[in-house]
């Protein structure tokens, strides 16, 4: 029987050890994805961000008129095409911005409201070797950045440029503002394709503490 009690202690003591082993371990990997997620929010709230707007001088455009007819433009003003006569365009260029990088860099761009604004106006995206082509709906979506997408850009020669050699008789482009925001530079180090997206590192973040609750009790 003493045998026994001393063998049923020595489990106990191997089962206890284990457990503690295992919350440590937990605790270890908390710790770890908190870490995780932190970084990554501090990364996405400190992204760089370049807005270039009809004022600066990354701006340029031919057969466009300053306006502040409608409401919810970028900085002073905003630049708008005469509705009959083409040939007109508006170009940003963001790389005279110490930010500017060569790399990956999401676009978009922003146009006030009117019932003329240009149903398919032509945008051409220049990366500095490449150009892509692409069409907005300026009578939609107006007073907010609307995402042209993601594309990667030279460290010269980037550019948007808005024409009107879509537009129909009557219709106006609109120039306000493009907006650029650094999603990859291309001499940083690429990161793990294992690590979680910050909507997974909550959910793991949540079931660590929950196996780490009932490990408790």
């Amino acid at each position: 029987m003493k045998l026994f009690n001393n063998k049923y202690r020595y489990k106990q003591y191997i089962n206890l050890n284990s457990v503690g082993t295992l919350n440590m371990k937990l605790k270890g990997i908390f710790s770890t994805l908190a870490a995780c997620a932190l970084l990554t929010a501090s990364v996405a709230a400190n992204a760089t961000i370049i807005t270039v707007d009809n004022t600066d001088a990354g701006f340029t455009s031919s057969g466009l008129n300053y306006s502040t007819y409608e409401s919810g433009f970028i900085g002073s003003n905003y630049m708008a095409d005469a509705r009959n006569v083409s040939g007109d365009y508006a170009i940003w260029d963001p790389t005279s911005s110490t930010d500017w990088v060569a790399g990956i860099w999401k676009v978009e761009m922003i146009w006030t409201p009117g019932p003329t604004r240009a149903s398919n106006a032509a945008v051409t995206v220049d990366s500095g070797s490449t150009t892509y082509n692409t069409t907005v709906n300026q009578l939609l979506n107006s007073n907010a950045w609307n995402d042209l997408g993601d594309y990667s850009f030279d460290l010269s020669g980037a550019s948007i440029t808005l024409d009107d050699s879509n537009s129909t008789s009557g219709q106006n482009i609109i120039a306000d503002a493009v907006r650029f925001t650094l999603v990859t530079a291309a001499d940083s180090i690429s990161a793990p394709t294992d690590v979680p997206a910050p909507g997974t590192l909550l959910v793991l973040l949540a079931a660590a503490a929950g196996i780490f609750r009932l490990r408790r009790k």
